[in-house]
């Protein structure tokens, strides 16, 4: 397995773990516009030429960064490797003076909540209807 940026010929494999793996269904042309913005705080785990998970992060503000999206193959899940790239992302924060870092996650998806809890991040508030479902979503922050 291979951690590295986000490049386009990543996009098919990276769309369809999104859409295999979150309910919200985004155009595929977001994640190449994303690119410019940050390239460094899109990161990739690459398995046999395949893109299995991805974490897109982009700078939100000064010295703020921002979880877009974290999702990992179903078939790869329980390996470490949402942990991995959260720490990389977490790095790649520290080279730009990033202090505190959000993410907006489904009120329903205890389990990521759990998983972010252990890497630091706490709960900020709830955010009526965030999710185009009508969902509620819940905001965490971690400071750096």
């Amino acid at each position: 397995m291979q951690l590295r940026r986000f490049q386009d010929r990543d996009l098919i494999d990276v769309w369809q773990v999104a859409t295999e793996s979150l309910r919200e269904h985004y155009d595929p042309t977001l994640f190449t516009q994303l690119v410019p913005f940050w390239p460094e705080g899109l990161i990739v785990i690459e398995d046999m030429g395949r893109t299995i998970a991805f974490i897109f992060g982009v700078l939100s503000g000064p010295q703020q960064a921002r979880v877009l999206m974290l999702a990992v193959d179903r078939r790869f899940r329980n390996m470490g490797l949402g942990t991995l790239l959260t720490q990389e992302l977490f790095r790649e924060c520290a080279k730009k003076g990033v202090r505190q870092v959000s993410l907006e996650v489904r009120a329903s998806n205890i389990g990521a909540q759990r998983f972010y809890q252990r890497l630091g991040f706490f709960v900020v508030r709830r955010l009526a209807h965030y999710y185009s479902d009508g969902e509620d979503g819940i905001l965490m922050m971690r400071y750096l």
